[in-house]
């Protein structure tokens, strides 16, 4: 299992790897900003997926669907449910942010400007993030962390191979002498923690991998465009406070992990009362 999982990470490193590499040469060569963000996205869900397949159907012997990613049909009402749970928990987030004092919104616009750069980014966003990580980390990996060790340790497991993905990768890059360590911050590493545990909450809670692709694909989308201080966003805000803006960021993803583990805790002790 080991190598397994070591093949698995190694998958997503290199597929963002390429990614980036490729989008540096399109860059050198006068590539605009859109063209280099899908090829970002067509690199990475390209190699890292298939990858994936090869591994899961190769190495594991098992079926593509022990991984929770169920025909898309039946998948959309649980990436409806993912986007929905994270929309609400930013609702959350920006009421008590604004009852606080640390939030103002200054209005709310509806541009088509916007609605159209969110349209576009939303393919982007799924192909470059949403959908590779989720097969790659809660899906492939969780999968098989958790034949061995058991959800919970699975859990925290998979957040450390989440948070080492970028980290090895902007390792490999300042090596290479095409990257820096500017990105790699405190607040990087806490949101990606928390990132990481809420969104395997999600595919514990319920069995489905399209829940975490639709709460990872919506915060990315809220976090850009819509709750953002910018006449362009959705709901313009107005930030009073430092506070405001992890409020939104990161608070939302902590309600979240809460609610997540409400819920969780909830169902298993029904479940324990019926068997008893």
């Amino acid at each position: 299992m080991g190598w397994r999982i070591l093949l698995g990470w190694l998958s997503f490193v290199a597929a963002l790897g390429l990614a980036v590499i490729v989008t540096l040469a399109a860059q050198r060569y006068g590539f605009p900003v859109l063209a280099q963000q899908i090829i970002l996205a067509v690199v990475t869900s390209s190699v890292a997926v298939p990858l994936i397949y090869l591994l899961r159907r190769y190495a594991d012997n098992r079926p593509w669907s022990g991984l929770g990613l169920s025909p898309l049909p039946s998948g959309l009402p649980y990436l409806l449910l993912g986007a929905g749970f994270l929309s609400a928990m930013m609702g959350v987030a920006l009421l008590a942010g604004t009852l606080a004092g640390w939030i103002r919104v200054v209005d709310v616009h509806l541009p088509v400007e916007t609605l159209l750069v969110i349209l576009i980014n939303i393919p982007i966003a799924f192909f470059y993030e949403a959908f590779p990580e989720e097969v790659t980390f809660r899906g492939y990996l969780y999968t098989n962390l958790r034949t061995r060790f058991g959800s919970w340790l699975a859990l925290l497991l998979q957040v450390v191979l989440f948070v080492s993905a970028p980290v090895a990768l902007t390792a490999a890059m300042v090596a290479a002498g095409v990257g820096t360590w500017d990105l790699i911050t405190f607040d990087y590493i806490v949101n990606l923690i928390a990132f990481g545990t809420a969104l395997q909450l999600c595919r514990i809670f319920s069995g489905n991998l399209w829940m975490c692709i639709g709460f990872h694909l919506a915060w990315l989308e809220i976090v850009r465009f819509v709750i953002v201080p910018s006449d362009f966003a959705l709901i313009e805000v107005e930030y009073l406070s430092p506070y405001g803006s992890y409020l939104v960021s990161l608070g939302s993803v902590i309600v979240g992990i809460a609610v997540l583990l409400g819920w969780t805790y909830r169902n298993r002790n029904r479940q324990k009362e019926l068997r008893d």
